[in-house]
């Protein structure tokens, strides 16, 4: 099992994700009689020197006098069913949004390329002063934490770009709000779109939802640039892109994340119950509240859905799947920040319920949330990679994100219910505790030792 990671690993490592961008046209050639080359009688060589009236005589006249038949002009029709970017509402989006980005509402009109819309924006002398445009329904193969992200983009006369927003995902709350805090957008400010790469500097702890929205704008502008970008611009956009690139700290982040792991395999905190605490603490501090980074049952699906991996969340993928394999699920038991909130408030709470049905209808529970929703991921529902209540806890986006009092909610109830949660409901539960039991010789004794159930029966996290 360790080969076949590693093997993954170098695959993915080379050839990056598997996804490739599909067409946003589907086209079907019709070939009839009128349209088929055909060569009509004998060639005929005209002398230099004649009579134009008894001379001149053309192989080919005469040859297209078939009965006309009115037919449609050639060409290619977009719309809706073809194309999703030219959706009446998107339509509507495009241009509401443009108006809030305009110096001058007036001026703004919706416009339609090949394939998309966008909108122009004319100043009081009537000369263009900037574009508006956004990926939406054209950005399937981007995808971030959550999903698809859909962005608006500000071009100037100048050919440069002068803001980039978000305008919808399925992505945490807690992550766009870090990310604009951390003026990220402002990075993207002034870039020319010319033939050459810019770097922008991914957020630590929201690399993922960074990744999309960087890889987005590359995207838009390659989907814009023959149409209409061209028609405007004095530079060339052929080539360009912004490629998302880890701060200089992800080096040290990463060290940190291993030297959890390697506490957690030294057993240390298995040994006394202060220690192991004080570790889950450490981790509910770091992990959570710091980094709010959470690997997840949707991390597996990533690189087959189009998603590139950072190296830090690289990093963490491989030990978190190497402990599944040598030390039976120690993400789960030891280092999940969700999992130590649990255990901190078992010791904290002193009422505890007992649930009247057996650990395996709970583990079949979870294992039927975990194929469902995996499923659903792979079979073209990116969206259901957000069933994770791990990174609206710890985002504390108390009065911005309804989501955060659901994830509180089950932290209490699982107080209550001893890890309910990890014992019923959670999916990156199912699949490490599922690697593990096949990483083992004798499943009958594995099973004993799996994240929900050991958890539930030693509340202490010890």
């Amino acid at each position: 099992m360790t080969a076949i990671i590693v093997a993954a690993f170098v695959y993915f490592w080379i050839n990056g994700p598997l996804q490739e961008r599909p067409p946003v046209f589907e086209f079907e050639e019709f070939v009839t009689g009128y349209t088929e080359p055909v060569r009509a009688g004998e060639e005929y060589i005209p002398p230099k020197f004649g009579v134009v009236g008894d001379k001149e005589k053309n192989p080919y006249h005469h040859v297209m006098t078939a009965k006309r038949d009115q037919r449609p002009t050639h060409g290619i029709i977009g719309d809706a069913r073809t194309n999703p970017g030219l959706a009446p509402e998107v339509a509507e989006r495009v241009f509401a949004n443009a108006k809030l980005h305009a110096q001058n509402p007036d001026g703004v009109k919706l416009k339609t390329a090949l394939d998309m819309y966008y909108a122009e924006e004319r100043n009081t002398n009537g000369r263009v002063e900037q574009l508006y445009f956004e990926n939406t329904g054209l950005n399937k193969r981007i995808k971030g934490y959550a999903g698809p992200i859909d962005i608006g983009m500000v071009v100037g006369a100048d050919g440069r770009i002068r803001s980039v927003k978000h305008v919808f995902s399925m992505e945490t709350t807690s992550y766009l709000n870090d990310i604009a805090d951390d003026g990220f957008y402002e990075h993207f400010q002034g870039i020319p779109l010319d033939d050459k790469t810019y770097e922008v500097d991914i957020v630590s702890g929201a690399s993922l939802t960074t990744e999309g929205i960087a890889r987005s704008v590359s995207d838009l502008v390659s989907i814009a640039r023959e149409s209409p970008l061209e028609i405007y611009i004095d530079t060339n956009p052929a080539g360009f892109e912004t490629v998302p690139v880890l701060p200089s700290t992800w080096v040290l982040e990463a060290a940190l994340i291993v030297v959890l792991f390697i506490i957690a395999f030294s057993r240390l905190n298995r040994r006394s119950p202060q220690w192991s605490l004080a570790f889950g603490i450490v981790t509910i501090a770091y992990l959570g509240f710091f980094q709010n980074n959470s690997f997840t049952y949707a991390t597996f699906t990533q690189p087959f859905l189009g998603i590139s991996w950072s190296y830090i969340l690289g990093v963490y993928a491989a030990i978190v799947l190497l402990s599944a394999i040598w030390d039976s699920n120690t993400y789960c038991r030891y280092i999940c920040p969700y999992g130590n909130v649990q255990r901190l408030l078992l010791r904290i709470i002193p009422w505890h319920g007992k649930l009247k049905v057996s650990n395996r209808v709970l583990d079949l529970i979870r294992w039927a949330i975990t194929i469902t929703l995996i499923a659903g991921i792979v079979s073209g529902l990116p969206d259901w990679s957000s069933f994770e209540l791990f990174p609206d806890l710890f985002g504390l986006e108390i009065f911005e994100s309804k989501w955060f009092w659901l994830s509180l909610a089950a932290v209490l109830v699982s107080a209550y219910y001893p890890m309910l949660w990890c014992r019923m409901l959670c999916p990156t539960g199912a699949v490490l505790d599922g690697i593990a039991i096949l990483a083992r010789s004798n499943p009958a004794k594995q099973h004993a030792g799996r994240s929900g159930q050991d958890a539930a029966e030693q509340p202490a996290g010890a």
